[in-house]
């Protein structure tokens, strides 16, 4: 079966970020603490933020599991949203310094 004619199941969304090595572990906590607040948010699935390997590379990735598009906009129109991304400007989504792409999940193997 083509790709094409797969009826998604989720989509995931992903943001790159740069966290300066001095800054890493109080961001990290600081995504540990409002990620709590995403459990119960409708059609939210999961979360990870995913470190570095290479001592010298700064870009961390934010994944989030989403049942669809519009769940994830929801949540990013939000209030939880604003007070947890500090927006100061309605048009100002994500930070500067960040990358976000949205993906489709095609396959997905049962977790163990």
């Amino acid at each position: 079966m083509a790709l094409s004619s797969v009826a998604y199941m989720s989509i995931i969304v992903t943001n790159e970020i740069t966290i300066p090595a001095e800054r890493a572990d109080v961001v990290a906590k600081k995504f540990e603490e409002n990620s709590k607040s995403l459990i119960g948010q409708d059609g939210f699935i999961g979360f990870e933020l995913c470190r570095p390997t290479e001592p010298d590379d700064s870009r961390w990735l934010v994944v989030t599991h989403w049942r669809d598009r519009e769940a994830y906009n929801s949540w990013r129109d939000s209030k939880h949203y604003s007070s947890s991304h500090n927006t100061k400007k309605v048009n100002q989504k994500e930070p500067k310094n960040s990358v976000v792409r949205f993906y489709d999940v095609a396959f997905e193997t049962p977790r163990s």
